[in-house]
């Protein structure tokens, strides 16, 4: 139940940091600020995905849950960087509000981590 509140506070940061993208710079740059706030909840989606999957599957030995950890975070790690080189090349996004919607997405998550119990 924690890792749901967790990301819902960190999508309604978004969403709300979407709209003041739209009243500063209008629909391009709320466009790149959802985009960069998309990627860190994608980031977050898949970390909680991994969790709980080491839950359901108890390693033998610590090597093996370190090797998970490990691919967990590079499959996390090329996901942001493809993400974030579609919104750049691809859709041709503002790199300003597009890095900005996902530092402020990460930082949500990293702040709504230390203020809700995760159970």
């Amino acid at each position: 139940m924690g890792m749901r509140k967790i990301l819902s506070f960190q999508i309604v940061l978004v969403v709300l940091a979407t709209g003041v993208g739209y009243l500063y710079g209008g629909l391009p740059v709320a466009q790149a600020v959802l985009f960069g706030g998309a990627i860190a909840c994608i980031n977050a989606l898949l970390l909680a995905w991994r969790l709980h999957q080491g839950k359901q599957r108890h390693h033998a030995d610590a090597g093996r849950h370190l090797r998970s950890m490990y691919a967990s975070a590079f499959e996390r790690f090329a996901i942001v960087v493809l993400l974030l080189a579609a919104g750049f090349g691809l859709f041709e996004l503002a790199a300003l509000p597009l890095l900005l919607g996902f530092i402020l997405g990460q930082l949500a998550f990293q702040i709504s981590g230390l203020l809700i119990e995760i159970h």
